[in-house]
């Protein structure tokens, strides 16, 4: 699901930094309804790829590939995929300000979209058709990058297609149909489970066997790309402004943007505050995207909730949706808190949030060799486990914002916020780098490794909040 903005000052394209007028782009001048629900479709629809592969398949699968095809213990695949994960992220975000010079020089936005869905549909469903770990690898990169910049002409798209007043609304809109791509994604990928089965990619005393299940169907990577591309379609019909006047050469926008980026860390290093902020935020943000990429596995694998042993996948989805509703319901209050009590106490409280769930996560891994759902307080207090997870997960985001509201000066605060994207996407390299180190150990004591890897995670996110806590805001404590 795309993080679309919220503040007309964030999406202030290249142009602007490379020198030229702000004011010499054309802006949409009125917000239809039409067009902005079609807009709106794509944040639906692209969800369905970063739900279902991201969340659900790609992960678990190298597992199982790596194990059955090429000898690699269940440790060794982790890594190889986390490491993978890592260096993608630090090239996206390198080459994000690239996309954003490419974004204002071209004029539109709309037919890069449609060419990037397009290698995302072909690549993602490729997946599905071959057992080779590298090739697979390659196809998963291929297919991760062209989402991520996919996303960046698509926000790039909010100033071309609604007023700016209504900027954060339709912004909004596009978050809650992304929210409702989650949910359709999981409902439809629920019956190819019980079709082909569960997915085991860790051998225990239980569960001795390896198997694909339903990640060795090309059905479950053809068929969401399917739905990703039928609930493209009125994407296409989109009408966004063309640029007005002179626009730079991409050579020189590319320029500016970097020159930019370096200006903003340079003030931003001078703004302590906001410097500490950063880099607190920069750890802090670690869980949650740990926790994207991990989700899946952590519930089949370290959790191991099911029957006597026997992971349940069906469970592991069911989790996610938990999770999901959790996070639309209850990551609302979670905004009005930071509204009364500021960003740094939002952030307190998300810490809160994230010491709950990993704390029920930690002993259940420590406590239980594995979770039979039913009537037991062990499932309970995994279901209790997602409830709390979703808002953590939203407030995190939600606090992030709070937080730079608070610190930036009104004038930069497109600028700030965007570097404190780049932390955040940066993060997200570090994350599953650090993670998938920790599971190496589950060569040697198997499930538990997930109980080291999120004690990991937890005294990483601890020492975010300790930097956090000395972060002076406008707001009083």
């Amino acid at each position: 699901m795309s993080n679309n903005s919220n503040d007309e000052e964030e999406i202030k394209p290249f142009a602007a930094i490379a020198g030229t007028d702000y004011e010499e782009v054309e802006y949409e001048t009125e917000t239809s309804r039409k067009n902005i629900f079609f807009w709106a479709m794509y944040d639906l629809a692209n969800t369905i790829y970063s739900m279902v592969i991201v969340s659900l398949i790609i992960n678990r699968y190298i597992l199982v590939i790596g194990q059955l095809e090429h000898g690699l213990t269940y440790g060794q695949a982790s890594l190889i995929y986390g490491l993978v994960s890592g260096v993608m992220q630090v090239c996206v975000a390198i080459l994000i300000p690239i996309i954003g010079a490419l974004s204002d020089t071209a004029g539109k936005r709309k037919p890069f979209v449609i060419s990037l869905t397009g290698i995302i549909l072909l690549f993602a469903s490729l997946l599905g058709f071959f057992r080779d770990i590298y090739l697979v690898l390659i196809f998963y990169i291929i297919a991760n990058v062209a989402y991520q910049f996919s996303l960046a002409f698509y926000d790039a798209m909010l100033p071309f297609i609604a007023k700016r007043e209504d900027i954060p609304k339709v912004s909004g809109f596009g978050v809650a149909w992304g929210y409702l791509g989650t949910i359709i994604a999981l409902l439809v990928f629920l019956p190819l489970i019980f079709i082909f089965g569960d997915v085991v990619s860790i051998i225990t005393p239980e569960n001795p066997t390896l198997k694909y299940g339903y990640a060795g169907s090309w059905i479950s990577f053809v068929l969401p790309m399917a739905l990703f591309f039928l609930f493209t379609i009125p994407f296409f019909f989109v009408k966004e402004k063309q640029k007005k006047g002179k626009m730079p050469s991409p050579g020189k926008l590319i320029k500016g943007a970097f020159k930019q980026l370096g200006s903003t860390f340079r003030d931003i290093r001078s703004h302590k505050p906001m410097f500490i902020f950063i880099i607190g935020y920069f750890l802090v943000a670690d869980i949650a995207n740990v926790l994207v990429l991990y989700m899946m596995p952590m519930v089949t694998d370290g959790l191991v909730i099911g029957t006597n042993g026997d992971p349940d996948d069906f469970f592991g989805i069911i989790f996610i949706i938990i999770s999901t509703f959790s996070a639309v319901g209850f990551t609302y209050f979670v905004g009005k808190f930071g509204e009364k009590f500021g960003g740094k106490n939002t952030f307190y409280l998300v810490g809160l949030l994230w010491g709950i769930t990993l704390a029920i996560g930690i002993t259940l891994i420590f406590s239980f060799p594995y979770i039979n759902i039913g009537l037991n307080l062990p499932f309970l207090f995994s279901i209790i486990m997602g409830l709390i997870a979703g808002p953590a997960l939203g407030g995190t985001w939600t606090a992030q914002r709070i937080m730079v509201t608070e610190l930036a000066p009104k004038e930069k605060f497109g600028e700030y916020f965007g570097f404190s994207k780049l932390s955040g996407k940066l993060s997200s390299a570090i994350g599953p780098i650090v993670f998938s180190s920790i599971l190496t150990t589950a060569d040697l004591i198997g499930k538990y490794s997930y109980g080291l890897a999120l004690l990991g995670v937890a005294y990483i996110m601890f020492f975010g909040l300790l930097i956090i806590s000395f972060v002076t805001t406008k707001k009083p404590e």
